[in-house]
């Protein structure tokens, strides 16, 4: 079954609200169920001060979204994978989501093999080919602000462009354009039912920033 319209317009809404959004940070440490100092370190580093858009609002978006669009409460693997999927993050790195990965089983027992291999999958996520649904549905909840209200997605963007800093701006702009241009070029940006919610407005983001790029090149 999809969403209807009303619970469309409360998945946008919930991006506009940063608090309600870290809150649902604490509502997806709730339930990944983490030993004390593993939740200690998990909130540490989603409050490092270099972080502007992956943070802790970042990843309690995805886990309400998760639970708005009928996803299972109780799924902790995939609330791992959420929780984790950034948990490593130096913009200039490109090892993240394998050092992600690689905390996760450092910090949490017990047999947490699929949250590293969807973590992975957060490397690229176009590139991914597999066919397992919750993996589908962790990328699409991560993309899924790529079609926020035109307001929320131009935060986002200078969110990015602030962990960015240090990027000269001809070189943010060019490897700007080349990501969203990816996204765009891709025959569904979003591969389950979520993009009933999240397609045509993720597309039309993606169009006027890709112009507006070009214009300023």
């Amino acid at each position: 079954m999809g969403m209807t319209i009303s619970q469309i317009e409360a998945s946008l809404a919930l991006a506009a609200d940063l608090d309600q959004c870290r809150a649902g940070f604490g509502a997806l440490l709730a339930r990944a169920d983490l030993p004390a100092a593993a939740a200690t370190e998990i909130r540490r580093r989603h409050a490092e001060p270099h972080r502007a858009y992956h943070d802790a609002a970042h990843v309690g978006l995805l886990w309400l979204r998760h639970l708005l669009h009928g996803g299972d409460p109780g799924d902790r693997d995939l609330a791992l994978a959420i929780l984790f999927h950034d948990a490593v993050y130096d913009p200039m790195a490109k090892d993240n989501e394998a050092r992600s990965a690689a905390l996760l089983a450092t910090l949490v027992s017990g047999d947490t093999g699929w949250a590293q291999q969807a973590i992975l999958a957060t490397a690229d996520h176009m590139a991914y080919a597999g066919a397992d649904c919750r993996v589908l549905r962790l990328l699409d909840l991560d993309l899924s602000p790529l079609a926020e209200r035109p307001a929320a997605f131009a935060r986002n963007t200078a969110f990015l462009r602030r962990e960015y800093a240090a990027v000269p701006e001809p070189d943010w702009r060019a490897g700007r354009r080349r990501v969203l241009e990816r996204f765009a070029a891709a025959p569904a940006i979003f591969r389950t039912r979520l993009g009933a919610a999240y397609e045509v407005q993720a597309r039309e983001n993606l169009a006027a920033e890709i112009n507006s790029l070009a214009v300023a090149a």
